[in-house]
């Protein structure tokens, strides 16, 4: 008996590939799964790997479309709220963008040209300009314009010209690709912007209810960064350029188009530097065209238009878009222009603040610790400098900011979240959205009726409106108890409750 069990042992039983459930030998229930998704995920990492070169420029000319469909969407929206039909305008806005660039082109295109190609042509004795003014004031010798010429050209075949006819075809394919590549963009755009809600009906048919709550949220999110950040930074680089473009015409430095739209673009979409970058052509033009003072004017004209910018234009136009601390904002245009290229670097500053967004409100934070490496050590005596500056801040810069809207001051902690956001967010996690946000000085003071924030009292998805109407009735009702101290027919002599007739306050605690 013992040796035919030991034989049976030793056979195939089929029954173990495939254990029925509650079977020990019976994988757990997510085995299936993770292998099922394990293999796709290896499908599409092999289908990336072997064929993104061959998509990659179907999937730049989709982004660029979702890009153009969010930029005009501040414009669709308030179409709509004016009584506008999404479709038309969707149409009038993208139409219209279409038409201004034309125009652009028509009235520019010429002079943008001409003017680049004589500033191209004028480089050289721009440089040889520098290069004296440089051994002239120092023992460094820049080396001469032609020889500079020679080395390049030594680095170029001398059967460039046997290859002429195949770059001259290669030149029109690439041309004619851009202009596909262009339609294909529009169109997509068209589509995108005209879907609207559709769009996202259609995702969220497959999603969880409470997934869609928190997919519309990062929806959202990322729609109104992306877009508030496209509209105001394009609306700034428009009137950056043309602030600068009628400075350097009164001041004729010549090759002025370009040189203003350079500063104007580059001021406007490279962070941090950006302003030091866009300012510094349009300087050392003006310093080696009309002298050393014009350059001096440009710098001075940039100074005061970047504080115009900063206090009076941007409030107003970026007050939508969320503050980067300046370090992140640099390093994430490197590395995503590393990445993906120029179309990276300029999407780089609306998706890094999306993230920054979703992280904020996402995740929960927790109350510090007290240890010392948590603050810097306090100082044991100040020295007479810093008691001066010290001094200078308390007078001066001080009672300065205590004036500058509180938009144009710049925090990288300060993250703006509309009431739609807000509302999202309560709905996802449920708990009360202001808890994530810092009180501010700057706000009001309002006094609240406690039930307001009573889950009991407050019905599900109530309106901001209703909430006011509540605490407008509770103001109404303690204001006409003060003014008829004896309506409610209850005994004179209870004390606690005289004296909280006679303190308004205390009804809300």
């Amino acid at each position: 008996m013992t040796e035919q069990s030991a034989n049976n042992q030793k056979k195939l039983d089929v029954n173990s590939l495939f254990p029925s459930k509650g079977d020990p030998r019976r994988p757990p229930e997510w085995y299936g799964r993770a292998l099922f998704y394990a293999v796709i995920a290896v499908y599409l990492g092999w289908f990336a790997f072997t064929s993104w070169g061959k998509i990659t420029y179907i999937v730049f000319d989709i982004i660029i479309a979702l890009f153009l469909a969010l930029a005009v969407e501040p414009l669709v929206i308030r179409l709509i709220k004016h009584g506008w039909k999404r479709a038309v305008a969707s149409v009038t806005c993208l139409v219209g963008l279409l038409v201004i660039v034309v125009v652009l082109l028509g009235l520019f295109g010429n002079m943008f040209v001409q003017q680049l190609i004589s500033m191209v042509k004028g480089l050289p004795d721009l440089y040889n300009q520098f290069a004296a003014l440089i051994a002239e004031k120092t023992q460094f010798k820049l080396p001469e314009m032609n020889d500079l010429g020679g080395e390049i050209m030594k680095n170029v075949k001398g059967s460039w010209v046997t290859d002429f006819a195949g770059q001259a075809v290669s030149t029109t394919m690439g041309v004619l690709g851009q202009i596909l590549n262009f339609t294909t963009a529009i169109m997509v755009a068209f589509y995108i912007s005209i879907a609207g809600p559709k769009l996202r009906r259609s995702l969220c048919q497959w999603i969880a209810p409470h997934s869609q709550r928190r997919f519309l949220m990062v929806w959202t999110v990322v729609q109104d960064q992306i877009s508030g950040f496209l509209f105001s930074r394009s609306i700034l680089a428009a009137i950056n350029a043309a602030c600068t473009a009628v400075f350097l015409m009164i001041i004729k430095v010549p090759y002025w188009l370009p040189l203003a739209l350079f500063c104007g673009v580059v001021s406007q979409f490279v962070p941090t530097l950006g302003t030091y970058i866009g300012g510094a052509l349009p300087v050392m033009f003006a310093w080696g065209e009309r002298g050393l003072g014009y350059g001096i004017g440009v710098v001075v004209f940039i100074t005061v238009y970047q504080q115009i910018e900063n206090l009076l234009l941007s409030p107003k136009i970026s007050e939508r878009t969320m503050d980067l601390n300046p370090c992140i904002a640099f390093l994430t245009v490197l590395l995503f222009g590393s990445l993906f290229g120029a179309l990276g670097a300029f999407l780089a500053l609306p998706i890094t603040a999306s993230i920054q967004v979703l992280l904020k409100v996402s995740m929960k934070r927790y109350p510090l610790v007290d240890m010392p490496l948590m603050n810097d050590p306090k100082p044991k005596k100040k020295s007479k400098m810093v008691e001066a500056a010290d001094a200078i801040n308390e007078h001066v810069i001080k009672p300065v900011s205590d004036r500058i809207p509180r938009q144009a001051k710049g925090s990288s902690g300060h993250v703006t979240f509309d009431d739609q956001i807000k509302e999202l967010q309560h709905q996802v996690y449920d708990y009360p959205d202001d808890a994530t946000q810092p009180v501010s000085e700057d706000l009001p003071t309002v006094a609240i009726p406690k039930n307001v924030f009573d889950a009991q009292h407050t019905p599900h998805g109530s309106s901001l409106d209703a909430l006011r109407a509540q605490s407008a009735d509770a103001a109404g009702a303690a204001h006409d108890e003060d003014g008829h101290p004896g309506a409610s027919g209850e005994d004179s002599t209870d004390a606690g409750k005289d004296s909280a007739t006679d303190n308004p306050r205390s009804r809300w605690r």
